[in-house]
């Protein structure tokens, strides 16, 4: 989603402090979700890190690119 919004909004193609946050909240995220399928005994600590890691991936996505894709303006 980060490349296709810049793209679209003519922004160039570099990750910033912001979207590699978001990178690293999912990959967290995608970690702790195989993690619990691998240690059932941690399962549910780990299923709660998954959520919590989508979760500030998915709102750090929106705080961050939702001023660039909701401004008018032309789109590239």
């Amino acid at each position: 989603m980060t490349r296709a919004s810049l793209r679209h909004t003519g922004q160039a193609l570099r990750a910033s402090a912001a979207t590699q946050a978001v990178y690293l909240a999912a990959l967290v995220a995608v970690i702790a979700r195989v993690a619990a399928a691998l240690a059932p005994a941690y399962s549910d600590g780990l299923l709660h890190v998954a959520a919590l890691g989508w979760s500030v991936a998915f709102l750090g996505f929106a705080i961050s690119y939702a001023p660039t894709l909701l401004a008018r303006g032309k789109l590239a």
